[in-house]
């Protein structure tokens, strides 16, 4: 059975793959990943920048029978690349990610199980479209740990593109 320790395990794990991303190229790091996409930097930023209000806005309103509003993402967004494409070098980036997945794991990490299956109301939906099941911290996170492994795929893809493979 998957338990609440082995998804934070898993969303904690994502930290080894920064960490690879330590000896990517600083030129690379900054590059697009394809035309019209954004660069590791920014994929990276926008994570750290997810985890971030995650952590200070939408976890501490996750409670049973919460209606929880969420932002619009595209600025959040937006403000992440902006910020990885405005001259912070590639240590400091993935310095940033640690530190806000470190302190977000640590957050639910102080959480029991009955929070983590609370069910609540995200933009006015009791259920989660994507996965069918109800609105949780368990699947709001199971569904962050879908999107790290989007985007770590993303950047990966490119990297075997360049012919450079990470050690995780």
């Amino acid at each position: 059975m998957y338990t609440t320790e082995d998804l934070i395990n898993d969303f904690e794990n994502f930290n080894l793959y920064v960490n690879s991303l330590r000896t990517m190229e600083e030129a690379l790091f900054f590059e697009p990943i394809a035309e019209g996409k954004w660069s590791a930097a920014e994929i990276i930023s926008h994570i750290s920048y997810w985890d971030k209000y995650i952590r200070k806005e939408t976890l501490p309103q996750m409670k049973i029978n919460a209606a929880i509003k969420s932002i619009d993402f595209d600025p959040l967004n937006k403000q992440a690349a902006n910020y990885a494409l405005s001259g912070v070098s590639r240590q400091h980036l993935l310095h940033k990610q640690l530190e806000e997945r470190t302190q977000l794991v640590s957050d639910l990490r102080k959480k029991n199980e009955k929070e983590f299956f609370a069910t609540f109301s995200l933009n006015g939906e009791e259920v989660d479209q994507y996965s069918g099941y109800p609105h949780s911290i368990f699947n709001y996170i199971a569904a962050f740990i879908w999107h790290d492994n989007h985007h770590k795929q993303q950047i990966d893809g490119f990297l075997k593109g360049k012919g450079v493979e990470l050690k995780v």
